[in-house]
């Protein structure tokens, strides 16, 4: 039996992944186990076929009795196995449409905008401290007191960034 960490790292994924899929069932032993395991369970329309290592479709010269030539970036592909790649994509592509209009899908860009407005804001309001309690801590000769003060101004400014997370779900044309 080899570790979940070793397990993950044999097969491409995460501690949290091989974790998730054990407790679906996924046998732990080996990873050849856990690897014909998940193929046996995967998406019909994501199961990609395996393309044929370059080396060998390097070496391999066209057939000229062959119909259909093999495409460029898939040397042993034909119009059969693209035709199925075709399929799988548009099957990827509407499981991603169903995705967004669930609203688990969001556009990166969205996320990217709405935390670079968060930040700035966040920076503006802290920055804005020194300037807004200034003359308030300059009056103030209890260092309790300032301390308060300054904690409540923090806290504010952090308090607005607390809530951003749910900020990025109204962004307009972040599930387009």
């Amino acid at each position: 039996m080899i570790s979940q960490s070793e397990l993950g790292r044999r097969l491409g994924l995460s501690k949290q992944s091989i974790s998730k899929l054990k407790h679906q069932g996924m046998p732990v032993e080996s990873a050849e186990a856990a690897q014909a395991w998940r193929e046996a369970r995967q998406n019909v329309a994501a199961r990609k076929p395996t393309p044929a290592p370059l080396a060998v479709a390097a070496s391999r010269r066209p057939d000229p009795a062959e119909a259909w030539p093999p495409m460029p970036d898939f040397p042993d592909e034909h119009r059969d196995a693209a035709r199925t790649r075709r399929e799988i994509a548009e099957a990827n592509m509407a499981e991603m449409d169903e995705a967004r209009l669930r609203r688990e899908l969001i556009r990166v860009q969205a996320v990217q905008d709405q935390l670079a407005l968060d930040y700035a804001t966040t920076r503006e309001g802290l920055i804005q401290i020194a300037a807004r309690m200034g003359p308030i801590l300059a009056a103030e000769s209890d260092p309790a007191a300032v301390q308060r003060l300054l904690y409540a101004e923090i806290h504010q400014v952090l308090q607005r960034l607390a809530g951003a997370s749910e900020a990025v779900m109204q962004v307009d044309g972040a599930f387009d």
